[in-house]
């Protein structure tokens, strides 16, 4: 009986043991971490890549046309008014399935990174004129899932609003009164805002039990602001439509921003954004990028990279993690060691821009992976013919690339873990 009464109680003991073990992976923050079990279990530090130039092209960093057209706006505008819409979509499907495929998620979970930032603008989702398209989320469920496969976690990053919310090809389409006489007519657009705020319902909808997606990023550098009061109006307004429908994941808020306050001028800081207490907001994570671009100098790197860690320590009691959202310290890889390092030890999450990038050959440093020469041909949208287009686009795959040297030794030596 004693022997059956302890063998109950080891079985018992072992049971308990296996359930308290177990950790849901659903992240939320707690404090200055992100921890999952819904922040009540370890800390998570975030490490990772962005996948830039995949649902949003932009031709500095991806093989978006040879003939100069200047935005992904274009790029569409063209193919359908060359091929159809039928057509030019699935020319665009021929370079998206190229760009990024299962392979290039292994290659991600091989330098033992946990996180893809997934930069997307609205025409992934919608027509112009504000129509769902029939297969608006087939690329975002698509990376969610396969990188979830791989313990990956996505954060869905807004990068390109209805309206654009800066100038620049990064929103999907120049807006430049120099150049095209285009503005960005977001910020005191309530038709585009509303786009916004509808566009984030339904990503929050989609993925509100998900935990494969960690995080919300509400606008990407939304520099266009015409001031800070501005800014953070939308980002509660966007916040809170999302915690209508998702009360559990966390939110992005980006400090990507620069302009007068109170008389001086202030620019991508933590006092960009509000104390999160102002608008009662909760479960957010805090977002700075960081370039400087002294390309060849590693002390005005290293000056910066401190500026950065200095900034997150002295607002440490505003109790909200920070996550270096987009990076890059260019050439010297003294520098990268140097970043990476001071972020990882001062529990700082990371994601660099870019995995991929046509940028330059195999020692740029914007992209982990650059293409190997000869390089494929870029298609002349203007010109070629549709089967062309798809034949080029479709040789941008992971075997036209190879890992940058001096970004492996520099960020696979810090796999993704768990801080215990």
């Amino acid at each position: 009986m004693v022997i059956r009464q302890k063998c109950l109680l080891a079985c018992a003991y072992l049971a308990i043991t296996a359930l308290c073990s177990y950790a849901d992976p659903f992240l939320k923050t707690s404090g200055n971490d992100i921890r999952d079990n819904r922040g009540h279990g370890d800390a998570v530090s975030l490490r990772g890549v962005n996948i830039g130039g995949w649902l949003i092209l932009e031709g500095w960093v991806c093989p978006m046309d040879s003939s100069g057209l200047p935005d992904n706006w274009s790029v569409l505008d063209t193919l359908t008014r060359r091929f159809g819409k039928e057509t030019g979509r699935s020319l665009i499907d021929s370079y998206e399935d190229a760009w990024i495929s299962e392979t290039d998620l292994d290659n991600i979970a091989a330098l033992g990174m946990n996180v893809i930032r997934l930069p997307f603008w609205y025409r992934n989702l919608q027509e112009e004129d504000g129509t769902w398209r029939n297969d608006a989320f087939k690329r975002i469920d698509w990376l969610v899932e396969k990188a979830w496969k791989r313990g990956i976690y996505t954060i869905i990053d807004f990068h390109g609003v209805p309206g654009g919310q800066r100038e620049g090809e990064s929103t999907g389409q120049v807006r430049n009164k120099k150049e095209n006489g285009i503005e960005p007519d977001f910020w005191n657009n309530e038709t585009n805002i509303s786009r916004t705020v509808e566009i984030w319902t339904h990503i929050a909808r989609r993925y509100r039990d998900n935990p494969a997606v960690a995080a919300y990023d509400l606008i990407n550098e939304p520099m266009g602001a015409p001031s800070r009061d501005a800014l953070w109006a939308v980002y509660d307004r966007l916040y809170r439509a999302i915690r209508a429908v998702d009360p559990e994941h966390m939110i992005s808020v980006e400090a990507c921003w620069s302009g007068i306050v109170d008389g001086k001028h202030v620019g991508w800081c933590w006092d960009i954004l509000p104390p999160p207490g102002k608008f009662g907001w909760t479960n957010v994570l805090y977002q700075l990028h960081s370039y400087e671009w002294d390309w060849n100098n590693p002390e005005k790197q290293k000056w910066s990279i401190d500026n950065l860690v200095a900034d997150w320590k002295a607002h440490r009691d505003w109790n909200v993690p920070c996550f270096i959202g987009e990076f890059n310290v260019m050439a010297a890889e003294e520098s990268w060691k140097y970043a990476v390092d001071r972020f990882s030890a001062n529990n700082m999450s990371w994601a660099v821009w870019t995995y991929k990038s046509t940028h330059g050959d195999n020692q740029d440093s914007w992209g982990v992976y650059n293409p190997l020469r000869p390089w494929p041909d870029k298609p002349n949208i203007r010109k070629d013919s549709a089967e062309d287009i798809k034949t080029k686009w479709s040789k941008w795959n992971t075997s036209a690339f190879a890992i940058n040297p001096m970004l492996k030794r520099s960020l696979a030596v810090h796999p993704a873990a768990k801080n215990k």
